[in-house]
């Protein structure tokens, strides 16, 4: 009886074993893992700090673009007409200018 029990706890001491190598080997895969996904989420914070970069570049850029474009709009509202008049010895003369750079003369002469 006593070399059944001695050959019983045998058995159960290399079970044990054998589930203690599969344990180690399931954790090193894990821990293989893991170092893999920190490299992956290290790479991605890279690019997401690089691409958030961009994105204030481009904010800018755009904040930039509509106040020229507004600039621009103040300008050629500013621009709609421009006119000029000038009195010349009893004459009378009126220059019109409108964006597109339609020149309009108005001539009067006074009657002395």
């Amino acid at each position: 009886m006593l070399e059944e029990q001695k050959a019983a706890i045998t058995k159960e001491a290399s079970d044990l074993r054998t589930s203690l190598r599969e344990v180690e080997k399931a954790r090193l895969e894990a821990r293989r893992e893991l170092q893999e996904l920190r490299r992956q989420v290290k790479l991605l914070d890279g690019e997401r700090n690089k691409l958030g970069s961009e994105v204030n570049e481009l904010q800018t850029r755009v904040a930039r673009d509509e106040e020229k474009e507004e600039e621009s709009r103040k300008e050629n509202f500013g621009l709609k007409q421009v006119t000029a008049k000038y009195n010349l010895k009893g004459c009378s003369v009126t220059i019109s200018i409108d964006p597109w750079r339609q020149y309009t003369f108005q001539y009067c002469r006074s009657v002395v």
